[in-house]
């Protein structure tokens, strides 16, 4: 991949994440959320990567 696009994709993604948490952060008050539950989505995301990637592992061997 040409560094060119790389640098790109990197971009989008790193505005994509930060258009996501300015977003997150509107909607938690006005949900009622604390600020620890926004904390709990990234977690919850993780989790499930890396339950799919371990489940995803274990079944080609």
């Amino acid at each position: 991949m040409p560094f060119k696009h790389l640098a790109l994709l990197l971009a989008l993604v790193v505005a994509a994440a930060a258009v996501t948490i300015w977003l997150a952060m509107l909607a938690a008050p006005a949900l009622g959320l604390p600020q620890s539950a926004m904390a709990l989505v990234p977690l919850a995301l993780l989790a499930i990567v890396l339950v799919r990637l371990l489940r995803g592992r274990s079944r080609e061997k």
